[in-house]
């Protein structure tokens, strides 16, 4: 039985109900089959730290208490609902002082938030800070493939979760070593390494290039 804190690895695909495009997955089979592979992502299965919130809420509380295998999985307003409030108004001159000529659809990002254009009208132009999937019910079709006790496993998939490139992971004596691929701030090191020790039974985290 499954409970928080545990680990698990586990595979998804996950579809929008009134139209029935998926929209993510962890199968690059799948991905390429339905026209969203994007040769940037990871395809493979995840491991993640029930009740952390490495899931969507609805699917991470819904693991808890389960065992490994198959499940559908429907979640109502999975990314919440629309809130009116986040759709802003603002002037066309906004966007021409970043060089960006605004257009229905356009992705955009103002002040660290990602939104979309719904229309321009008469100088004036709506944005969506909405998720792109607000009000919408999403049914996950997932795989739990079972618990996972290993540490150095525990330790990359937290890795993965951060986006954090490595090459390689070793646990010897409640000690980890982990060779990245970037230089990372030491701020970001020391936030990183806390959460490996609060996650897992390792003790001390160093981080090598």
């Amino acid at each position: 039985m499954i409970k928080k804190g545990d680990f698990v690895e586990l595979e998804y695909t996950a579809c929008i109900d009134n139209n029935g495009v998926i929209f993510d997955t962890t199968s690059e089979e799948t991905a390429k089959v339905h026209n969203i592979y994007n040769k940037e992502a990871s395809y493979k299965p995840l491991i993640v730290c029930v009740g952390e919130g490495h899931l969507l809420k609805g699917l991470d509380d819904f693991v808890v208490d389960k065992t490994p295998g198959k499940y559908i999985v429907k979640l109502e307003n999975a990314f919440g609902k629309k809130n009116a409030k986040l759709l802003r108004l603002i002037s066309v001159g906004e966007f021409k002082k970043h060089d960006v000529q605004p257009v229905p659809g356009l992705e955009v990002d103002l002040d660290g938030h990602r939104g979309i254009i719904r229309t321009v009208n008469g100088g004036r132009v709506i944005v969506d800070f909405n998720h792109p999937l607000a009000s919408q019910d999403i049914t996950y079709d997932i795989n739990i493939l079972g618990k996972v006790d290993d540490e150095k496993k525990k330790i990359i998939g937290i890795m993965n979760l951060f986006k954090i490139p490595f090459s390689e992971v070793d646990v010897a004596e409640n000690k980890a070593m982990i060779k990245i691929g970037i230089e990372l701030p030491d701020n970001i090191k020391e936030l990183l390494g806390n959460e490996i020790k609060r996650l897992t039974n390792v003790k001390e985290v160093e981080f090598t290039k």
